[in-house]
């Protein structure tokens, strides 16, 4: 009997899917190697699939897909062959974005290429990077608008910086967020420096997409404190708990509290 699969907490860093793929770019002959391959191709896709995630990892050297799932049309809502995917790269789904949106991915790069290769440079050996968007619209062809959450994980760097592969995971989250929710983004280089983009402020800050007195009173409702517990332990009052749980609401677009803190574990904001 096939065992049952559970969905694991955090996907893009389940250890033996990242390790695999740091060296999938490399040829080899080795039938364990290969045979390992095939089992954790097919294992990321059923987790893809119950997940209600598109996952890809493309190495941008080579440009080469090195693995897609191939729940395309359940998430994205249109059909992509995988030599269409190869063609466009990590990059198809960006034809469909709002003008607004797809500006941001050109400021995005030169963001990288100022603030962020630097800081991965300095860092020897411990360079990590982590990011995350939320709520790009898509218009896909012929189907009803989408709202997606992009999580990206570098899962090789270079010592100057460059992210030679990289995982991206796709996630539908219409049922998530208010229809006239905000979009924005969050990235954590080195597990350390924070940088968000908001649509509001079109600009990238320092910091997270939440204060920090906003991700404390967070922790605290997380951890199944009332209003009132959460006033006397930080001495503030409750109105200002109130005023900080809407902000954050109103903030992030998360359709409730429950919501909120789901986008913001998935985002590692918390």
């Amino acid at each position: 009997m096939e065992p049952q699969l559970t969905p694991p907490t955090e996907l893009f860093f389940h250890h033996d899917y990242t390790e695999l793929w740091r060296d999938i770019n490399r040829h080899t002959t080795d039938d364990s190697f290969n045979a390992k391959y095939l089992e954790i191709s097919q294992l990321m896709g059923k987790y893809a699939t119950l997940n209600n995630q598109f996952i890809s990892i493309f190495n941008t050297q080579t440009q080469r897909v090195l693995y897609m799932s191939q729940n395309y049309l359940d998430v994205m809502g249109y059909k992509c062959t995988e030599e269409e995917y190869k063609r466009w790269s990590t990059f198809y789904w960006m034809r469909d974005l709002p003008m607004p949106q797809s500006w941001f991915f050109m400021q995005m790069t030169l963001f990288f290429k100022k603030t962020v290769q630097p800081l991965l440079r300095q860092a020897g050996s411990n360079k990590a990077l982590h990011w995350y968007m939320h709520n790009f619209i898509l218009h896909p062809p012929k189907t009803y608008l989408r709202h997606i959450n992009l999580t990206g994980l570098a899962l090789e760097i270079t010592p100057d910086g460059s992210m030679p592969v990289m995982m991206l995971i796709i996630k539908d989250v219409s049922s998530l967020v208010k229809g006239d929710s905000p979009w924005w983004a969050e990235f954590c280089i080195n597990e350390t420096h924070k940088y968000c983009f908001h649509q509001n402020e079109k600009k990238f800050q320092k910091g997270s997409i939440l204060s920090d007195r906003e991700r404390e009173v967070l922790l605290l409702i997380k951890a199944g404190n009332e209003t009132k517990a959460i006033a006397d332990m930080l001495f503030i009052s409750p109105h200002t708990v109130d005023k900080h749980r809407k902000n954050m609401l109103e903030r992030t677009g998360a359709k409730d509290i429950s919501t909120l803190i789901h986008l913001c574990e998935a985002g590692k904001v918390l």
